[in-house]
């Protein structure tokens, strides 16, 4: 008898098939674990930026206004002294004559689909963020699961996590 040394095409096809298999569970595995850290990312951000909205407040008497067209729709008007400007995503939070809050206002990690945006509501605001993660647990559980705020760059991507002022009550999500 010839003894023969090596592997059946069929054992060969059953490893490469196990081997698809646990590269595909893998890539999925890493794929969800980097949505939920820019979601965690996104929500530190926020929370950073309610902190410093909240000392401008204190120093004026006041939280800045929300721009609502064109160039400056979502972002903070309260830069720069008189008149205010808008402080874009990315750029420095501060005012020449009393301080500067923060640094630099985050800008969303994915920030070439998403972006962070800012309304001005009664005498408080709201900030709006595009959470990636769809079983987190901060995304309304009604309507639509999503508020009626556009966070897309230059399409209709729509917002599904919001952090409002102590004064102002959280929006209903869309039906």
């Amino acid at each position: 008898m010839d003894e023969k040394k090596g592997f059946t095409l069929i054992e060969l096809m059953v490893v490469i098939v196990i081997l698809g298999i646990l590269v595909s569970i893998g890539t999925f595995a890493f794929q969800s674990s980097q949505q939920k850290s820019r979601d965690s990312r996104r929500k530190a951000d926020l929370d950073q930026v309610t902190r410093a909205l909240e000392m401008y407040e204190n120093d004026n008497g006041g939280y800045p206004v929300g721009g609502t067209t064109g160039v400056d729709s979502g972002k903070i008007i309260g830069c720069g002294d008189t008149p205010k400007i808008a402080c874009s995503w990315g750029s420095i939070f501060s005012n020449t004559t009393k301080a500067t809050y923060m640094i630099k206002l985050p800008k969303d990690p994915k920030s070439d689909v998403t972006g962070y945006y800012y309304e001005s509501v009664g005498k408080g605001y709201r900030l709006y963020a595009r959470l990636e993660n769809s079983n987190d647990t901060s995304i309304p559980t009604t309507g639509s699961k999503e508020y009626n705020q556009n966070c897309g760059v230059g399409s209709t991507i729509y917002c599904n996590y919001v952090l409002s002022s102590p004064s102002v009550v959280e929006p209903t999500p869309k039906p």
